[in-house]
């Protein structure tokens, strides 16, 4: 199965862009997260917002793919625009257990010129922009995309 995988135009998309350097903070108020700051762990950046339907379908599937990635792969959800009740209300909703960020001023969303949402990033452990999916995944594409991507297989949940 073919992905339609979109290559972010900041800094080349791929080759040598990294994540925005932004301190977002934690949805559940724990603190906060530096996007740009490569620990060695490949990142999975998901980007969403309340009103749109697909990220809705999408974000239990990358729930799902989290909880099986454990730490191989930082899967982080990053609401994009609405506000923490907002957001908190439809995490709650859904059930998810995977990390999620606060991108009020959608400040991720335009360094990686992302124009539909769900979006995603995939970046290596050195913190590079190795691809941005446009669209909504499933488990299985997901699967698929990290171990294409990042070279990191992550089994069935």
């Amino acid at each position: 199965m073919a992905l339609a995988l979109v290559v972010a135009a900041c800094g080349g998309g791929g080759g040598g862009a990294t994540l925005p350097e932004v301190t977002l903070d934690r949805l559940d108020g724990s603190g906060s997260v530096d996007l740009a700051e490569p620990d060695g762990t490949p990142r999975v950046v998901n980007l969403w917002a309340t009103w749109c339907v697909p990220c809705r379908r999408e974000l239990p599937a990358f729930d799902e793919v989290a909880a099986a990635a454990g730490d191989e792969v930082e899967i982080l959800g990053v609401n994009v625009g609405d506000g923490p009740d907002a957001a908190s209300e439809l995490v709650d909703e859904l059930g998810l257990t995977f990390p999620q960020l606060l991108d009020r001023d959608a400040e991720v969303t335009a360094a990686l010129e992302v124009t539909n949402m769900p979006s995603t990033a995939f970046v290596d452990g050195d913190g590079e922009v190795v691809e941005v999916h446009a669209g909504a995944l499933d488990a299985e594409e997901l699967r698929a995309a990290i171990a294409e991507d990042l070279g990191v297989e992550v089994p069935a949940g």
